[in-house]
């Protein structure tokens, strides 16, 4: 069965994930580095930004529902990564306006059952700056958002966890090098948040060692740039040589980590 669509007055939904269009797009190319199909990937990072720019114009986003129950959780686990990057906008609203109930966190479980949606959920969740509650709170994240975060699928949800971490800290610095203060500060909140997934995924006893493992395999690639190094994972190695960060990018990335692994230690003791 196709997944709905929304009516076309609900193209005013899809500017909540609009400063994510190029994200999406570099999530997609980031996705075969973990994985079947992983590949070294050429290139810098400006070429891959404009690359995915030029791919946004060329594609139509499917449209999100007026309401994230139209969908079903079979509809939402089956979904492709563009549906779900858009969905997540509905199902985030919903959650921003305070819409609860086991109907709504069995659709944020299902999203979180399988990559395209983890990925899809993420472009909006760490992202749209509308989001304050549900990601922004001082007392931390919702207990329907947390507990569907710990149940998640770790195997994609805990690298991408790091990598949510790592990327907008050294994307911040490129922009604030190239004077663009409100994209550095877009960026920055971006890693924020990330750093809220993964701090909480660090203290819960189940999730822990696959974090700790994650963390430690992408420091340890940190720690070897701009080599491979002895014992160096090569999947994080991919990672790094992909978007060939420079010197003060990668320092960045690794002092955040360094703080990630912290917490990590601390939810040891």
């Amino acid at each position: 069965m196709p997944l709905p669509r929304a009516r076309n007055s609900q193209r005013a939904l899809l500017p909540a994930i609009g400063m994510a269009a190029a994200a999406i797009l570099l999530v997609c190319s980031e996705a075969p580095a973990f994985g079947p199909g992983a590949s070294a990937g050429a290139g810098n990072p400006a070429q891959h930004a404009e690359a995915a720019k030029a791919q946004m114009r060329q594609i139509q986003m499917p449209q999100a529902p007026d309401d994230p129950l139209e969908w079903s959780v079979d509809q939402v686990r089956g979904a492709g990564f563009m549906e779900s990057a858009t969905y997540a906008g509905s199902l985030c609203r919903a959650l921003e306006n305070g819409q609860e109930g086991e109907e709504i966190s069995e659709r944020l479980r299902a999203m979180l059952s399988h990559s395209d949606g983890a990925r899809g959920f993420f472009v909006t969740y760490l992202t749209d700056p509308t989001l304050e509650t549900i990601a922004d709170a001082s007392d931390g994240l919702p207990m329907l958002v947390s507990d569907a975060l710990k149940a998640s699928d770790m195997s994609t949800v805990a690298p991408l966890a790091v990598m949510n971490v790592a990327m907008p800290t050294a994307t911040a610095l490129s922009h604030k090098a190239s004077g663009d203060e409100t994209s550095a500060q877009n960026s920055a909140r971006t890693a924020r948040r990330g750093g809220r997934v993964l701090q909480l995924l660090a203290a819960d006893s189940v999730t822990l060692p696959i974090v700790t493992e994650k963390l430690k395999a992408c420091l340890l690639a940190v720690e070897a740039w701009p080599e491979d190094g002895n014992g160096v994972d090569k999947e994080w190695a991919t990672f790094l040589r992909r978007w060939k960060y420079d010197a003060a990018q990668v320092a960045a990335i690794r002092e955040a980590l360094a703080s990630a692994l912290g917490t990590t230690v601390q939810a040891v003791g």
